[in-house]
């Protein structure tokens, strides 16, 4: 059995129903690895015989697609309103799931930033925000700083804006040389436009 023959044993089977042919055909689909070059071969069969297994594993393929490969797959452009909907709407539900989970992940990651930072030679030239990261005395150390995660006022306020912008700075001098593993990403001074993109998706 291959995709070439399935599609006509699937509607001989349905059409007399034929159950030991149309079973079979149906874990064929299951069991065949979902990719861009086949999916759109195997979504189609699985909405018109009510394939719900496939049709899950073929769309969670899809909305993990990006706009352009899934454009070229799918031809968006040829789709009637009621597909086009559908596909898109996968992976807006995709990104936004992705969006909810990442978000506490990155803020997170900020706070871990301002506490090491605060242990770090590269934290001595950082301007920080005496609104949202305070020191309580002149010893620095993780116990003598306050941290208020508050993404919607830091985004929105120029003080930690400026603090960003050090931070990368300090962060590009001290480790620009000293990259591992292939490593080539480093926080640079569009980190405080990319919190307050993060913050206006969150809020809707």
């Amino acid at each position: 059995m291959n995709m070439e023959n399935v599609v006509h044993l699937l509607k001989l089977s349905d059409e007399f129903q034929v159950k030991a042919i149309f079973d079979p055909c149906v874990k064929f689909l299951e069991d065949q690895p979902k990719t861009q070059a086949n999916v759109m071969k195997i979504l189609p069969l699985a909405d018109l015989y009510d394939l719900d297994n496939v049709s899950k594993s073929c769309n969670d393929l899809v909305k993990d697609m990006k706009l352009e490969s899934l454009s070229e797959i799918v031809h968006l452009q040829d789709l009637d309103r009621e597909k086009l909907q559908h596909f898109l709407t996968q992976r807006i539900e995709r990104l936004e799931t992705f969006l909810d989970t990442l978000y506490p992940q990155f803020m997170g990651l900020v706070a871990c930033v301002i506490f090491l930072l605060d242990d770090h030679e590269a934290g001595e030239g950082v301007k920080w925000c005496s609104k949202h990261v305070s020191s309580f005395n002149t010893i620095k150390s993780f116990r003598d700083r306050t941290y208020r995660n508050d993404s919607s006022a830091m985004s929105a306020c120029d003080d930690c804006r400026d603090m960003f912008i050090s931070i990368a700075g300090e962060i590009y001098s001290h480790f620009r040389g000293k990259r591992h593993n292939g490593c080539d990403y480093l926080i640079d001074s569009n980190f405080s436009s990319v919190m307050e993109v993060f913050n206006k998706i969150k809020k809707g």
